[in-house]
């Protein structure tokens, strides 16, 4: 019997998907423009953020058409977003404080399977955002994990474009979220992809992401799972892995490992966890999977120490803060100093200015003390 037309064009669709895994997944930095842009509108020095992620100084001033890794773009995405103090990225008026994730992840540990899983973590980012706009849906042979977007209160209209990338990148967190609580379900689960992009186009490096059919121009974002596999029992996940860290780094990974990319270092690792509040050697240690020994080893060979990171995260802790108008006791008061002056001190010494030049450096009133 001659093939069919559909079973044609689904074994090429196939072939084509299985020669892009093959490749490193890049993105063009027009992807990146609207974090660079508002990193500089909050005084971000963006080489400086650049430069402690590895990459390059000069990077966002090259052309929009010059490209970078996906998981590079994961990497510039999760600092800004942790200097931000909002997990959107400014994307959402209803910005997600430092640990919204976190917070999520805690409401899925008595859960039975991955089905209910995807309803805690609907249900946990809907109370977050404030509306409706994540829904999981059982039908005979699936289980569905659906976004609608359409009411999403979104900071100002973007290029559509960018939007369904950035759509598209949550869809491949939330993916990375599940096989952080169940890694030996949720990579085989997914059945197909739903996406609001009209159609496929060399724009869509990223997609290569996901081995399974997908279908462009649908109303919703959809991630379809199989109905056995999301029913089936899990274990109890490990409370150390049930963080916003550990899918950082599962989600660096999955991106890296699958094509030949370099995977997160230590030292990012470590600055993440720092970042997110974590402040103790052995507890960064025992999240990331090794011993205290290791980890200095590993940071060693990177050429830094654990107690040159955590003065780095103190450093932009400061920062952000005093952009946030706290009072320079508040900011002092948070980071644990015993005084204030204390405080002005060790400022002076990472940044050779006083928390009120610095201030006035990024063109904010100096604030009362």
């Amino acid at each position: 019997m001659a093939t069919s037309l559909i079973e044609t064009l689904r074994d090429q669709a196939f072939s084509e998907m299985d020669d892009e895994s093959n490749q490193l997944i890049l993105v063009s930095l027009k992807r990146v423009r609207p974090l660079f842009k508002q990193a500089a509108a909050v005084s971000l020095d963006v080489p400086e953020v650049l430069a402690m992620l590895g990459l390059r100084e000069d990077l966002h001033t090259l052309p929009d058409d010059e490209t970078i890794s996906l998981s590079d773009y994961y990497r510039i995405q999760n600092r800004l977003s942790i200097l931000f103090g909002d997990e959107t990225c400014h994307l959402s008026e209803r910005q997600l404080l430092p640990g919204s994730t976190d917070f999520v992840l805690r409401n899925v540990g008595e859960c039975h399977n991955l089905c209910e899983v995807m309803q805690v973590i609907a249900e946990s980012y809907n109370l977050l955002h404030g509306g409706a706009f994540n829904s999981v849906q059982i039908g005979r042979d699936s289980v569905d994990y659906v976004i609608d977007d359409s009411g999403f209160p979104y900071v100002f209209s973007q290029d559509t474009d960018n939007m369904y990338f950035a759509m598209e990148c949550t869809l491949i967190f939330l993916h990375c979220m599940l096989l952080t609580v169940s890694p030996e379900h949720a990579p085989k689960a997914v059945q197909r992809l739903s996406l609001k992009r009209p159609n496929r186009d060399s724009r869509c490096r990223h997609l290569s992401y996901w081995h399974v059919p997908i279908r462009f121009g649908t109303a919703r974002y959809k991630i379809s799972f199989g109905l056995d596999a999301a029913m089936q029992p899990l274990p109890v996940p490990c409370a150390s892995v049930l963080t916003s860290n550990a899918v950082h780094r599962i989600l660096i990974e999955a991106v890296s490992d699958q094509h030949n990319a370099t995977g997160v270092s230590t030292r990012d690792q470590v600055y993440s966890a720092l970042l997110n509040g974590d402040v103790e050697q052995d507890a960064i240690a025992k999240e990331i999977g090794v011993s205290v020994a290791t980890l200095r080893r590993r940071l060693g060979e990177e050429g830094v120490s654990f107690r040159q990171l955590r003065q780095e995260v103190l450093n932009e802790t400061a920062k952000r803060l005093l952009r946030e108008k706290r009072s320079i006791s508040q900011v002092s008061d948070a980071l644990g100093f015993a005084e204030f002056r204390s405080f002005n001190r060790a400022f002076k010494a990472w940044n050779g200015m006083t928390p009120k030049d610095y201030l006035i450096s990024v063109q904010e009133l100096p604030i009362a003390r």
